[in-house]
C-alpha cells in the first residue's frame, strides 16, 4: 500500500510592491467553532527571483526545521506548490 498525504497549496498575489503568501484552512480542534475557515497570510518586498518560485520547501530533523523557496521539489524535502493568483481574492482583509 502507497503512503500518501493531501497537501494543502500556498496561495500568491502581488499588490502595491507587496507579495503576499496565504493559506486556508479550518478549525478542527474547537468546538464552537469546528469547521470555520481561518486564512494564514504573511505579506514582505518580492525579491528578484519571487515570481519564479513554485514551491515551499519544508524539511524538519535534528537540527530543526528548514523553510526554503524554490523553483523544483527536493528528495527528503516536503513540497508545497505554490499557486499564482491574478489578484487580491475579495475575501482577504
Amino acid at each position: 500500500m502507497a503512503s500518501y498525504a493531501i497537501v494543502m497549496p500556498i496561495y500568491r498575489y502581488f499588490e502595491s510592491g507587496l507579495v503576499y503568501y496565504f493559506i486556508q484552512t479550518t478549525y478542527r480542534d474547537y468546538y464552537k467553532y469546528y469547521g470555520i475557515p481561518i486564512i494564514y497570510y504573511f505579506c514582505s518586498k518580492p525579491t528578484e527571483d519571487e515570481q519564479r518560485y513554485k514551491y515551499v520547501l519544508l524539511k524538519v530533523d535534528e537540527s530543526g526545521e528548514k523553510v526554503e523557496l524554490s523553483d523544483r521539489s527536493r528528495p527528503g524535502w516536503a513540497a508545497i506548490p505554490i499557486i499564482n493568483l491574478k489578484s487580491k481574492p475579495p475575501f482577504m482583509p
